[in-house]
């Protein structure tokens, strides 16, 4: 199973969240993941980096760890600009991004509140969100194509498409990403998820396909013999991102290198 670590960026300083990247390199992480918030509050921090920008910052200070979006709201950024975000970050990086994307919230959850203090629209109900996130990627595919319109011409294109990777919270959306994207999220303690992971994988069908779950920080979980390891290799995990919520601790960084060799 591949190890990852996701880091909060409205918990620390650059300062801080930088070495908690190149501790997490050095360590044999995978990939380090980020946030897409426009407030900390949802985090209980004071402030939130901008998701894009600080990817860039990780990905100039670090040489073979992916880095990712963990997740990115599809709702925050018109497609035209994501699309030529993922070209920058894609080309600063040399191929190591990897999109993980959502659907966006519900209007009425406490995650909306940052769109609402914004005036965005939050869309309901849960199907108009499903289509814009296909409206939306379909968009920038569009404007990465090699046969694409010739006006077009001259938007940056990544030198490599990332893959794209899909948090879901219900069968619809896990079907949706198994049928058209390349890897599927879920919360560890989701009720539901042995049967949203397998509703992805049999959307799917054959081929690879990335199926990750994200946990607090325990390093003990990158073990492969720890009962919660093997309890989501049986449900057909392939990846896990452990989320450091408060600054990173790099004792507990270097302490999971044991589990990565």
């Amino acid at each position: 199973m591949i190890i990852d670590v996701q880091f909060n960026q409205g918990s620390a300083s650059w300062p801080q969240l930088r070495e908690g990247v190149l501790a997490a390199e050095a360590a044999g992480f995978s990939t380090v993941w980020n946030l897409d918030h426009f407030s900390g509050a949802m985090f209980k921090s004071d402030s939130m980096m901008e998701c894009f920008t600080s990817l860039s910052a990780w990905a100039t200070v670090t040489s073979t760890i992916n880095v990712g979006t963990l997740v990115t709201n599809i709702n925050n950024r018109h497609p035209g600009l994501l699309a030529n975000i993922v070209s920058t970050l894609q080309d600063i990086s040399s191929g190591r991004l990897i999109l993980g994307v959502g659907a966006g919230t519900s209007p009425n959850s406490p995650y909306g509140a940052e769109q609402r203090a914004l005036k965005m629209d939050v869309l309901t109900p849960m199907s108009a969100r499903h289509e814009k996130l296909l409206e939306n990627i379909a968009m920038m595919k569009s404007i990465w194509a090699e046969e694409r319109d010739e006006s077009f011409i001259g938007f940056p294109r990544p030198h490599r498409e990332p893959p794209i990777i899909v948090g879901v919270n219900s069968i619809g959306l896990a079907t949706l990403a198994g049928r058209h994207f390349n890897g599927v999220n879920t919360r560890f303690n989701h009720p539901d998820r042995a049967e949203l992971i397998a509703a992805a994988k049999s959307a799917h069908g054959e081929g690879e396909f990335d199926v990750s779950v994200w946990s607090p920080f325990v390093p003990e979980y990158a073990d492969p013999e720890h009962p919660f390891h093997k309890e989501l290799a049986a449900d057909g995990v392939t990846r896990l991102i452990m989320f450091d919520h408060g600054a990173p601790h790099l004792e507990t960084i270097e302490k999971t290198g044991r589990y990565l060799a």
